[in-house]
């Protein structure tokens, strides 16, 4: 049975070879370890107390045996910082003897089925392996943010539920099991007193009071930074437990980690924060091959083209293969040269892969989820347990936010050394988040004199009295056309980068806010002209007293080394005695936004967050114009507020009007959202007042913008076509306006609607733009990547029911090799076992055509699949157009096929363009009209793509699939899987040719 792209295409298979013992493949979850009951307190660890100005460092330091060194003397090491030896001033043992209290945060990022039984394993080896006195562990997991499933505890009973928890494969619902421990967390760090009552210790209170901070700080990066939630929360734990005295270990599980550059600069930032925080990160890989397999990966990377070149027949082993690779026939020598240290060899631990460096750089280790876990988990025990604290002053004069290399040297012989990688240079009285691109730009705002070598603007709104207290959001904006935009020719990509630093101060001088972003943004050739029209905005919301303040912005444009800056005064007054309304700001565009992820956002508008304009200069072509205020009204006033605007141009009056305004359902704020239609408006500068009224009392806010254009512009009345939709309201307002020399003349109607749709869907043109651009991309996507290597990952499951209680078929690893637009593989391991096997020789579904093949089959023109908009979504740290599709079947290129019979189908699906690139993020394909009498009975395959650095280049590629099946009565059948390790395929491999035998 064969589902399969038909042979016009044919770039997609799936065999279907099932026979009845798949059903009991694979084995139950990993079983639990056994309660321990909570240990007795113990005293506090014994550490070094540094100045301000000193450095300590964590030392594991074992001998040749791997055993941990006792009697390390400061003599039989040296240390350089920065390149300059330093005196060690002080060196302790600390070691379980001493009983010293070790938090250890357990991390769990998203798993499929397998990988999430891998982690829970060795979780649960690792609380068995753990001492039961000395170490209290905290599980958290990645799910959108950084979520709490069990605060610090040493019982191994309540550990071990939510490792269970949080390792499970489904994603979190409504009925998060990280609510009740998060509500327990937030009592504790806020009053001290659980939510049963009990009372919490101060020390226990203080890390409640961390642990929360660390879950806000993960949601804020995840917001502010549009970073991945993972290094989000990894950034956020390396930043806070800096308060924490001790050596403090973090274990981050995770299936891979794939970074473009912008993720490579946030992974340097993690492990800077770790290093100055003394934060050691230990990576757990639950779903990586053997450092054997890595070997023979990079061994067929070298010989590839030598083997391509089809001189002599390779020769196949008559064994299973060392990780992969085939002998070469005598006669064909392979000179590799230099060719390992090119793609970074050695075996798959030396690998610059993320989570190896993030291991290493931080002074942890790397485990992938090998054969045999029990040594690597007994010294992640031992570095836990037993290591050396030292201390030493470092000669800096310039504390200029640079990473400063740590080097770690033994003198004695026969010492391995472990320790972190260096620090950034930060004043040692800085706050724990600062960054090290903000040290510069703070400087800038020390001086005097401030730059302008970049025009922007910088306000703040103040949005009055809600819910936490009173509201502000601070704005930057700066226009794309003053950064400089370097072209990617090999991707066909532009980027620009930006860093913001910006602080408000009181009427004293005192820092009371402070916020910075480094702000990367992408874009394809053809946007180029658009993005010059754009502009890159930060957004902060904070709460203050009344008072008067002053905001400092700095901003830098990291490609051109250009900088600039500002000062400038605001106050905050009183919430009023009565109604009021907020600052009054024009709305450059609404973004998609998810309350949960920032309930207090004052700038949310249904399910779209305002993205303000500051520069209020409107082009004479735009149909409409919204702005944006929040309405206070009176909670003392039983009458009904009532709501009106004026609309001035040139300061002369062309309407006031009622706007309608619902009665609100409660208590609180009220987001307004007004649009005036622009196709009205001639030329000229406009004023907008807004008064509210309610009772006797009266309250306004204010705005203005400019309308460009020939002052004598033609003022056109709006057609019916351009009014109000749905449900909106509309003020209408006859109008006339007064031009020099021509007199009086009538402008038209008016329109002004509320409850505008803050993400209104694209006009038919503007779809059928987004839809030929995707195409585009979409059917040179093959052509457009690089030769490359990766690894790629399946993992096969069944449910044999149809109930949703999936069972682990099996797991294989192959070696990916892409060259010259065709894709090749490599089997390397079948659970975690080499093998001889190549993917044909397997049971079951498999699948191929990842790199272009799908996209072909929905975007070719043959196809006519029929596009609709869905919606605006955001997805990674973008924003995305959701459009669904559909294929008939006499279009189609998808088959379907069985012993008796083969079918073309329809199929239908979603894909998610980016709206910035326009390339396709995820594609869904499902299909359609299968005839009951079918063996098969449904298929859906969903790819996802993002941006991975190959080589020096960010290329847009997939990282993970699925593909699922019904076929029989209820039997389900579902393929994850997973693309990692991608590295650039080069071709110097050179072919000597000689006689044979020589």
């Amino acid at each position: 049975m064969v589902a399969a792209l038909n042979s016009r295409h044919p770039i997609w298979l799936i065999a279907l070879l099932i026979f009845a013992s798949l059903a009991s493949c694979g084995s139950a979850y990993g079983q639990t370890a056994p309660a321990v009951s909570a240990p007795a307190a113990s005293a506090p660890p014994p550490t070094i107390l540094t100045n301000a100005d000193e450095v300590s460092l964590d030392l594991v330091v074992r001998d040749k045996k791997n055993k941990p060194v006792p009697d390390l003397k400061p003599e039989d090491i040296t240390v350089t910082d920065n390149g300059s030896p330093v005196k060690i001033k002080d060196l302790r043992l600390v070691s379980g003897d001493a009983h010293a209290e070790h938090l250890v945060t357990l991390v769990f990022d998203r798993f499929d089925s397998s990988s999430g039984k891998n982690a829970r394993e060795i979780a649960a080896n690792i609380l068995k392996m753990a001492p039961d006195s000395g170490i209290s562990f905290a599980v958290l997991k990645v799910d959108g943010r950084l979520k709490l499933f069990q605060e610090f505890t040493s019982d191994r009973s309540t550990l071990t539920k939510a490792i269970s928890v949080a390792t499970e494969a489904t994603k979190a619902g409504p009925g998060n099991p990280s609510v009740l421990p998060e509500k327990e967390l937030i009592a504790a760090a806020q009053t001290g007193v659980g939510t049963a009552g009990t009372t919490v210790s101060a020390k226990d209170r203080s890390i409640a009071r961390i642990m929360l901070a660390s879950l806000e700080e993960s949601q804020r990066i995840v917001q502010d930074q549009h970073a991945a939630p993972s290094l989000a929360g990894l950034l956020a734990l390396s930043r806070m437990q800096r308060q924490v005295k001790g050596r403090k270990i973090v274990i981050y599980f995770a299936q891979g980690l794939q970074l473009d550059s912008d993720g490579n600069d946030l992974l340097r930032s993690i492990i800077g924060a770790a290093n100055r925080g003394g934060v050691s990160i230990y990576t757990i890989d639950a779903n990586a091959i053997d450092p054997q397999a890595g070997q023979g990966l990079v061994a067929t990377m070298a010989m590839g083209n030598a083997m391509s070149a089809h001189v002599y027949s390779p020769a196949p082993l008559s064994g299973p293969p060392a990780g992969g690779v085939n002998a070469i026939a005598p006669g064909m020598q392979t000179q590799v040269g230099d060719q390992y240290s090119r793609f970074e060899t050695g075996v798959l631990a030396e690998y610059k892969n993320p989570m190896t460096q993030l291991a290493a750089s931080t002074g942890g280790a790397y485990i992938g989820a090998a054969d045999n876990l029990k040594r690597p988990l007994r010294l992640l025990i031992e570095d836990m347990t037993t290591y050396y604290e030292a201390s030493y002053v470092p000669s800096i004069e310039d504390y200029n936010g640079r990473f400063r290399p740590v080097t770690v040297r033994p003198v004695r012989k026969g010492l391995k050394i472990q320790s972190r990688a260096g620090y950034f240079a930060l004043p040692p009285d800085s706050d724990s988040g600062m960054r090290p691109f903000e040290l510069p730009l703070l400087k800038v705002l020390s001086q005097p004199q401030l730059p302008s070598d970049l025009k922007f603007r910088s306000e703040v709104l103040r949005m009055g009295d809600l819910p936490d207290g009173n509201a502000n959001s601070l704005v930057v904006e700066v226009p794309m056309s003053e950064l400089e935009m370097h072209k990617d020719s090999n991707t066909h990509l532009f980027s620009v980068h930006l860093a913001i630093v910006t602080q408000i101060k009181n009427k004293d001088g005192e820092v009371v806010e402070h916020f910075g972003d480094d702000i990367p943004r992408h874009g394809s050739f053809e946007s180029m002209d658009q993005a010059q029209l754009e502009m890159i905005t930060l957004q902060r919301h904070f709460s203050a007293t009344p008072g008067e303040y002053s905001l400092e912005t700095a901003i830098l444009d990291l490609n051109s080394g250009k900088v600039s800056a500002q000062r400038s005064n605001f106050e905050i007054s009183p919430t009023p005695n009565g109604p009021s309304l907020s600052d009054m700001t024009l709305v450059r565009r609404t973004e998609p936004f998810k309350p949960e992820t920032d309930p207090m956002e004052p700038l949310q508008y249904e399910n779209g967050r305002i993205v303000p304009d500051l520069a209020g200069d409107i082009t004479n072509k735009a149909k409409s114009i919204a702005l944006f205020f929040m309405i206070h009204p009176d909670a003392q006033s039983s009458e009904q507020p009532r709501l009106a605007m004026e609309v001035l141009r040139n300061g002369e009056p062309i309407a006031n009007m009622p706007l309608p305004l619902r009665k609100a359902s409660g208590p609180g704020a009220v987001p307004y959202l007004a649009s005036i239609q622009a196709g009205s408006l001639p030329a000229g500068r406009y004023d907008v007042t807004a008064t509210l009224t309610q009772g006797e009392k009266t309250t306004a806010s204010r705005t203005s913008f400019t309308v460009e254009g020939a002052e004598l512009a033609s003022a056109v009345v709006p057609d019916k076509g351009s009014g109000p939709r749905g449900n909106d309201i509309e003020a209408v307002s006859d109008s006339k306006v007064e031009t020099p020399g021509l007199g009086s003349r009538q402008i038209g109607r008016l329109t002004i609607t509320s409850a505008a749709d803050p993400l209104p869907p694209p006009t038919p043109d503007q779809l059928h733009t987004i839809v030929e651009d995707a195409r585009g991309h979409a059917l040179s996507y093959s052509v457009s990547l690089p030769n490359f290597t990766c690894v790629e990952i399946t993992d096969r499951s069944v449910d044999s029911a149809g109930s949703g209680r999936w069972k682990h078929k099996d797991t294989f690893a192959e070696r990916l090799r892409y060259v010259d637009n065709a894709e090749s593989r490599t089997m390397l391991r079948v659970n975690g076992q080499r093998t001889a096997e190549q993917r044909s020789d397997l049971n079951g579904p498999i699948s191929q055509g990842e790199f272009g093949g799908v996209l072909k089959a929905v975007f070719s023109l043959s196809s006519n699949a029929d596009f609709q908009y869905k919606e605006t979504d955001a997805l990674g740290s973008g924003t995305v157009n959701v459009l669904s599709y559909r294929v008939a079947q006499k279009d189609s290129m998808f088959s379907l096929s069985d012993s008796t019979q083969n079918m073309d189908v329809a199929f239908h699906g979603l894909v998610y363009i980016d709206a910035a690139t326009r390339s396709v993020r995820r594609i869904t394909l499902e299909a359609d009209g299968v005839p009951r009498n079918f063996t098969l009975h449904s298929t859906a395959i969903t790819v996802d793509y993002d941006y991975v650095t190959i080589g020096t280049h960010d290329y847009l590629v997939p990282i993970r699939a699925s593909v699922g099946l019904t076929q029989g009565k209820r039997e389900a059948v579902l393929n994850e899987i997973e693309f990692r390790d991608y590295r650039r395929y080069a071709s110097q491999v050179k072919v000597l040719y000689g006689e044979r035998g020589h």
